[in-house]
């Protein structure tokens, strides 16, 4: 060998030392594990776990409640409650200027004096032999008009002050003083003291798996003070609210002790369903539709998150609702990670992450 070839040699030979090492190091190595993937779960529950309590919100108003109006024309001369105030069955709450009232009954009663007097001279004419009966009808017909009259002035004259219905609180003044108000205008909103009742709107679903009737059982809670409210079914509406699939549940109760209710306040409300019978849903398990896969062959399954890794359990369908469905099968336990989310891209033994659905 030349010089040259053995200069040309040692310069070459650290350069295939590094390459062999570089080649034995990339060999041992390999190909990089890819991530596992994120997987949203869902806790596997009994179907008959949607016969527990259902819980609304509530709204709380008067089981009696009226707003008062006075049944004749007039300026309002003075309210005699303030807002709040506590009043009892019978107890006057305003009044209207009543002078034109009370001379309208003065002069009915002084036209009634005169008739009254008119016909006890002519009766007594009449059985002198001086007038005829005719004469004396005439005068009775009149004297019954003018009683009338004056009973209608006295009757109106009573009107002029508004009276409590019943017993409780008045919710509102309605107009001012010295407003000028026609019969029948609302000046006065009262509440009664007695049971108050709660409104409640139910969904078509809730709807149909309560027992809406005295069998109902419910209870409140304000959500002001946490005080519980024992509610007893009264009455609900057989039509949707307008523009919603609601229907409306009215329960009533007594206000706890110690505590004012006003309408308006919210409540939570805690109903509780049956108890599920022995059928084939109540035996199942309660999935979201999104976590039921199909085979090509037409068979079900779910896949379940076990220990990182995403596990095929074949199912079979009991029944289909319009969010969930209700399944049993084999290796279902309760509490199990369901995965509920792209299963059409898993494969069993495929790693996951698992993620709580919200």
């Amino acid at each position: 060998m030349s010089l040259t070839n053995v200069s040309a040699f040692r310069l070459l030979c650290p350069l295939i030392v590094c390459s062999a090492l570089a080649t034995g190091c990339s060999s041992e190595e390999g190909p990089a594990d890819a991530p596992p993937r994120v997987a949203l779960v869902q806790s596997l529950q009994p179907a008959d776990a949607s016969s527990g309590p259902l819980r609304f919100a509530g709204v709380v108003r008067s089981a009696e409640s009226s707003q008062l109006a006075f049944e004749v024309p007039g300026r309002v001369e003075r309210f005699l409650i303030d807002e709040g105030g506590q009043i009892e069955r019978g107890q006057p709450l305003a009044e209207l200027d009543s002078t034109d009232y009370q001379l309208q009954l003065r002069e009915a009663e002084a036209r009634v004096a005169q008739l009254e007097a008119d016909l006890a001279r002519k009766r007594t004419l009449q059985t002198e032999g001086i007038l005829a009966p005719a004469a004396v009808e005439q005068l009775q017909a009149q004297v019954v008009s003018a009683q009338v009259a004056r009973d209608t002035a006295r009757r109106n004259l009573g009107h002029a002050t508004l009276k409590a219905p019943f017993p409780g609180t008045v919710a509102a003044q309605l107009v001012e003083p010295q407003m000028v108000v026609s019969a029948g205008t609302p000046v006065l909103s009262i509440q009664s003291d007695g049971p108050i009742e709660v409104r409640v709107d139910l969904p078509e679903t809730a709807a149909s798996a309560l027992p809406l009737d005295r069998t109902l059982q419910a209870e409140g809670e304000l959500v002001t003070s946490g005080a519980s409210i024992e509610l007893r079914y009264k009455e609900h509406s057989t039509q949707p609210s307008p523009g919603g699939r609601t229907y409306q549940l009215v329960l009533q109760g007594e206000p706890p002790a110690g505590h004012t209710l006003l309408p308006g306040m919210a409540v939570r409300v805690r109903l509780n369903r049956p108890a599920a019978q022995e059928t084939d849903e109540s035996q199942g398990f309660r999935v979201p539709l999104s976590a039921l896969m199909s085979s090509p062959a037409g068979d079900h399954f779910i896949w379940i998150a076990v220990d990182g890794q995403a596990q095929r359990r074949d199912v079979e369908v009991v029944s289909l609702h319009e969010e969930y469905v209700v399944i049993r099968g084999e290796r279902l336990e309760r509490g199990s990670a369901v995965i509920v989310a792209g299963g059409s891209q898993l494969s069993d033994g495929l790693s996951v992450r698992a993620q709580e659905r919200r």
